[in-house]
């Protein structure tokens, strides 16, 4: 392969991955390219690419009139938007000024899904190399077209080569905080707010001076289009509709798509900002929409209303249900690469019950080959655990399948609050607690299974070799070694009662009410047949532990190990499983000191990709 050309804006280190990735493709697979990538890349350097590649980058794709055809995306090859609108159902072509991201998004739409991605290294001209509305939808994510975000062209040229729909994400110049580029952390300092909104770095806009200039109703410079946005025909090309959404917290990392136009989809405040008065106060005036930190700018050339395709999606699954066709109520981009939407009636009917009701649906949508899989067996999870375990409330199962070009799965939307958002009320914590405790023991075995080599061999070797396989810091490797051998000793050759394993079960999968009574359990798309007991009710004690009292995730393990740091609430909840289970003292502190390993085979078991040092760095096990 010869050099490539000068790489704009990648470091030594990236580019030198990229490479790798690139003329290593005949003999490895692209899993094992993107860990070796991810992996030998400084840690803040891999944390921002791991961030840039999601998926869910594209959830908004959901909100597009178009379900198929020929899409083009400008930008950063390296995002996860061109996947996520491939998975979606467009045939995509990426434009970026790297042969090296370009080939990366190749490469990657090759191995996840074949013959979707095509890429075209350019986009350093006035003019796109591409003809007149040559993509239904044409999207640019990272900013509006200005030397200081790399795009020498107009936004005339974005509505030339779009057939229909024009999507351009872009920072607000009012926005109230911003992306350090780092996962979760965002700056809110007044002096560099100020800065932004009076000369934004890279050429930020308001939200309506963004909107018309996406349209065509102002030039460049923000004066009116009677000559920058004209056609050599002479008409015109000020395109009549469009709609705005934030992209919250950040367009870096937005886990809501929100409506500025609209009622709905709308954000989500949790019991924890509510108690923020600033903020309170700024919403109830109206605020939101002018200080959002980003947005997405949804325009098309055709004026009647839009007719979305989620929209489509929800009357058409009115007419399956039996119900009235409700809205897209909340819209979260998971950090599991899926589009996840609850839904509310369209009349307000006040009061619900929280256990499910009419029009209130939750959906699941892939935004990556992989999920489909899990997404799939979360639903036949529902079903199952609903006929045979009828006690462990879960929500109910409505449909799975293939509508309007691409999966979805759909259940009956719980009521109440998330387990994160009583984080702090030990109260309503102790009851979640307790009623984990008693539901997840319901889930084992009545008797015992002798745990023989077959066993291992099954369910403990796999697991536990992905995990050592993975780690590269030779004294990591050392300790989780000694620790896997304890773990088998102990284990094999006992007697265990086995069970139904959620995998992941922590505060944000589980649904309560205003006492902390369980009212479901969410999300069980790891979960397995058969495995070991106690190791779900430890997830979620370990998680709402961390969520407590903030810092690692190895702290909150840690402290739990030794029983003079637990709290009472968690002893308690400890204390019930040991009681419904028929496990003792001892057993609790052997599964404790497993953890790190049960939860690491767990995660390198459904990843797509393993995560650089995960164990090491998480548990801080060096």
């Amino acid at each position: 392969m010869p050099d490539p050309p000068n790489e704009p804006e990648l470091s030594t280190e990236l580019a030198a991955g990229l490479r790798e990735l690139v003329v290593t493709a005949d003999t490895l697979s692209f899993k094992t390219r993107l860990e070796r990538l991810v992996h030998e890349l400084p840690p803040n350097e891999s944390d921002a690419l791991m961030m840039l590649m999601k998926e869910s980058r594209g959830a908004w794709a959901l909100l597009l009139e178009a379900a198929q055809g020929r899409a083009l995306f400008i930008g950063d090859a390296l995002s996860g938007t061109p996947l996520a609108l491939a998975t979606l159902g467009f045939q995509v072509t990426v434009l970026d000024r790297s042969f090296l991201r370009s080939s990366f998004a190749v490469h990657r739409g090759d191995a996840l899904a074949p013959d979707t991605t095509t890429a075209v290294l350019g986009g350093d001209h006035s003019t796109l190399p591409f003809r007149d509305r040559a993509f239904e939808v044409v999207v640019l994510e990272g900013g509006l077209p200005s030397p200081k975000t790399g795009w020498p062209f107009r936004l005339e040229e974005l509505r030339r080569v779009a057939a229909a729909e024009l999507v351009v994400t872009a920072d607000n110049r009012m926005g109230y905080k911003r992306s350090t580029g780092r996962r979760g952390d965002f700056r809110r300092d007044p002096r560099v707010l100020v800065r932004e909104l009076l000369a934004p770095s890279r050429g930020e806009a308001t939200l309506p001076t963004t909107r018309a200039l996406v349209q065509g109703a102002v030039g460049s410079a923000g004066r009116p289009a009677a000559k920058s946005a004209v056609k050599s025909t002479g008409k015109p090309d000020a395109w009549p509709s469009a709609r705005a959404f934030s992209l919250y917290p950040h367009a870096l990392e937005f886990s809501h798509v929100v409506a500025l136009d609209a009622d709905v989809p709308r954000l989500t405040i949790g019991p924890r900002e509510r108690k923020n008065r600033l903020k309170m106060i700024g919403h109830g005036l109206g605020l939101f929409r002018w200080l959002t930190p980003s947005f997405a700018i949804h325009a098309r050339r055709r004026a009647e209303p839009p007719v979305d395709r989620l929209t489509r999606l929800l009357e058409r699954l009115a007419g399956i249900v039996g119900e009235e066709p409700p809205v897209a109520d909340i819209f979260v981009a998971t950090r599991s690469n899926d589009a996840l939407i609850h839904t509310a009636p369209r009349q307000d009917e006040g009061a619900w019950d929280p256990r499910g009701a009419p029009g209130r649906w939750t959906l699941h949508f892939p935004l990556q080959p992989a999920k489909r899989k899990m997404v799939a067996t979360h639903h036949d999870w529902l079903a199952r655990l609903r006929r045979e375990f009828p006690s462990i409330p879960v929500p109910e199962p409505l449909f799975v399948g293939e509508l309007e070009g691409t999966r979805v799965a759909v259940e009956r939307r719980l009521g109440g609050l998330s387990g994160t958002d009583v984080t702090g009320d030990l109260r309503l914590t102790r009851r979640m607690f307790q009623d984990a405790a008693r539901h997840m023991a319901c889930l084992l075995d009545e008797t015992p299974t002798h745990l023989d080599e077959d066993f291992r061999a099954r369910l403990l070797t796999p697991r536990f070799d992905r995990v050592e396989r993975l780690i590269r810091t030779e004294s990591t490797a050392r300790k989780l070694k000694a620790l896997r051998a304890r773990v088998e000793e102990r284990l094999i050759g006992s007697d265990v009662r086995l069970g139904v394993y959620h995998a992941d079960l922590r505060g944000k999968h589980v649904q309560v009410d205003e006492t902390g009574s369980v009212l479901g359990y969410l999300d069980w798309g790891a979960s397995e047949e058969s495995f070991l007991p106690f190791v779900d009710l430890l997830h979620l004690v370990v998680h709402q532990r961390k969520q407590e009292v903030g810092g690692a995730f190895g702290d909150a393990w840690r402290a739990l190990l030794d029983p003079r740091e637990r709290r009472p609430h968690e002893q308690e909840a400890f204390d019930a499983y040991l009681q419904h289970s028929g496990l003792g003292v001892n057993d609790l502190a052997f599964y404790l000191e497993a953890y790190p390993l049960f939860v690491a085979g767990m995660a390198e078991r459904n990843w797509d990709y393993s995560r650089p040092d995960w164990v090491r760095r998480q548990f801080g096990i060096f």
